[in-house]
Formats: C-alpha cells, structure tokens, sequence
C-alpha cells in the first residue's frame, strides 16, 4: 500500500517539474491555476445488499497545465443504504490523483477524465484499504461536471483475507 502511494506522488512530482513554463506557454493564463471541487453521486453499491448509494467529496486541484491537473488533496466519503438495517458500509477516503481535460468540442463542451487512489476507511467494518476512483464525464459549463463515477474500496478483514465494495454511480460536479 506505502509502495502505491509512493509510486503515485512520484509520478505526480515528475509532472509538474516543468509545470510553471508549460502552464503558461500553452495559453494557461487565463485559468486558474488552482480550483476547489465539490463532487457528488448517487448510485449503488455492487457489492451489498441495499439501496440508493451516494458518495460526496471536495478536493484540491492544481493545473500543471491547460488540459492536465493534479488532484493533491481530496476527500471522499461513500455510504450504502442496507435492507432492513439502514445505513451500511460507511466509508471514509483520502485520495490523490490525475485529472485530464479534452479540448472544448462545443461551446463549453469538453469531456474530462479522474484517476484518484488512496486509503479508505469503513467505519461499518472498522476496517480499511486501498481506495481507488475513475470517473469520466463533461463539462457542460465552466464550473459544471456530470458523468459516471467507480469507486473501489478494498477492506483488509484479517488472518489474510479481504473484501471490496464496488460502487457505480451517475457524478455532478462543481469546480470553483
């Protein structure tokens, strides 16, 4: 899991040595440089037993340039309704990762596309694991996103074994 992390900020710090020049080189003057991100969905669980799913999250995003950022600090938090007991898995997230944005295609048209991993928590379990998310969607305005999310969290349950819950979701985002 430390090797994963390691590996992933790594890639992340390569990225970004030349980011200065090649942010405004390209015509990145007029973006911000760093966005705040709010991201919602609702969808379910692949894994449980249950009902509407929903996840929530805000992150930090810095543009190393026009059509690449680096997520550096993101939140996540996914939940799982469960049949006859109400709340179920219960999951906290740290997550870091890439973001990678097309050209527009249309007006304020462009699609767009998350990687992220972490760690996760599950407070259901209390137990926790690698977390890992891709989402891929449009910006249908400047600071709106829709698409569809996958959330993978892996829960270590002891003496070697484990589990994962997959969640499948429809996203709307909001990029400040």
């Amino acid at each position: 899991m430390k090797q994963i992390i390691v590996l992933l900020l790594m890639c992340c710090s390569v990225l970004s040595v030349n980011a200065q020049k090649w942010f405004y080189d390209d015509g990145g003057s007029d973006m911000k440089r760093n966005q705040l991100g709010i991201d919602l969905s609702v969808g379910k669980m692949a894994d449980v037993d249950g009902k509407v799913g929903f996840t929530g999250g805000v992150r930090y995003q810095y543009n190393v340039h026009r059509y690449v950022g680096i997520d550096l600090i993101g939140v996540n938090y996914v939940g799982q309704t469960v049949n006859n007991e109400g709340l179920g898995p219960s999951i906290l997230q740290g997550l870091i990762g890439l973001r990678a944005k097309t050209p527009y295609f249309y007006e304020d048209f462009a699609g767009y596309l998350g990687v992220r991993m972490g760690y996760g928590h599950d407070f259901w379990l209390e137990e926790g694991g690698l977390a890992m998310e891709v989402n891929v969607g449009m910006h249908i305005s400047e600071h709106l996103l829709a698409g569809y999310v996958f959330n993978m969290q892996k829960v270590n349950l002891g003496d070697g074994f484990s589990g994962k819950y997959k969640f499948h979701g429809f996203r709307m985002g909001f990029v400040f």
